[in-house]
């Protein structure tokens, strides 16, 4: 009974999940899957990456960025420059420094 309880619940979050991108500033992901406006990205919590359908904040990408080294792993496993060179890229914060080696 409980499965199709949230079986329900779920299909009504989708249905009424708004159809089009959110704005800066707005809540974004989800289990919805809302998404950001053009030129933005979803920024979940540092270290979050997204897991566990959490909600971020869209955020606009910067155009340019410094030329600063001070490396960030983004949640996709990539070592960024910085942090701008990140957000650039769309990609939400795993942790500061470099990325670690993934074993295999």
């Amino acid at each position: 009974m409980k499965s199709g309880l949230f079986v329900s619940l779920a299909l009504a979050l989708l249905i009424a999940a708004p159809t089009g991108a959110t704005a800066a500033g707005q809540r974004c992901g989800g289990f919805a899957g809302f998404a950001c406006g053009p030129d933005e990205f979803c920024q979940f919590r540092p270290g979050t990456c997204g897991r566990f359908d959490q909600f971020g904040t869209c955020v606009r990408k910067p155009r340019f960025c410094p030329r600063i080294f001070r490396p960030v792993c983004g949640c996709d496993g990539k070592t960024f420059s910085n942090d701008c060179e990140r957000e650039a890229a769309g990609v939400s914060k795993a942790h500061n420094g470099k990325c670690r080696p993934t074993a295999f």
